[in-house]
């Protein structure tokens, strides 16, 4: 929890310092999740699952621009093994640094395309298990994971319109000779309130 409120706590410095400069915006995101964990044995099925997401973004730069962000995510999936299922819910607090560039910039709005590495931070875990004897535990979930994260967006007046891939770097399971990692796409909106 120190590391989150570091974390914000520079960004709203950032905030400060960059308020006067004219490529420096700050504001409210929100938006839908589409979340599937994949799981490394062959006889499982995976379905994804749909959820919300929000939090905040800051943007500094003009024509080539970074964007740090802090996201409170819910991270979902569905497994299916031999008549047993387990449905698993994680929530996290996601820290994406996004590299940006402009690739269209008119007068009213502006077409962008983005990739960056992203810190997820998991606050807690829910676990639905049917029929399934060794299926995973809450136990076996780490508290860390790291993903890329890469999309394009659009900027309308004071909208911003983000799609974006999350493709997990990390196992988010700590299971000898197992991995699961979780992949998912995101639709947001944001409004630029600086």
């Amino acid at each position: 929890m120190k590391k989150i409120s570091l974390f914000f706590v520079m960004i709203m410095a950032t905030a400060t310092v960059f308020a006067q400069v004219p490529s420096f915006t700050l504001g409210p995101k929100i938006g839908v999740t589409f979340s599937k964990f994949h799981y490394d044995i062959d006889d499982i099925k995976e379905n994804s699952v749909v959820n919300i997401h929000w939090g905040a973004f800051v943007r500094m730069g003009s024509k080539i621009y970074l964007q740090p962000e802090l996201l409170f995510m819910k991270r979902s999936g569905v497994l299916k093994f031999s008549g047993g299922e387990q449905t698993i819910n994680i929530r996290t607090i996601d820290i994406p640094l996004l590299v940006g560039v402009k690739v269209a910039d008119l007068k009213l709005s502006n077409v962008r395309v983005f990739a960056g590495p992203i810190a997820s931070l998991t606050i807690n875990k829910e676990l639905k298990t049917t029929d399934w004897d060794d299926a995973i535990t809450k136990n076996d979930f780490r508290r860390a994971n790291w993903g890329l994260q890469f999309g394009a967006g659009a900027d309308l007046l004071m909208f911003t319109v983000d799609l974006r891939y999350e493709l997990g770097m990390s196992d988010s399971i700590d299971i000898d000779n197992r991995s699961l990692k979780n992949n998912l796409v995101t639709l947001s909106i944001g409004w630029k309130i600086l």
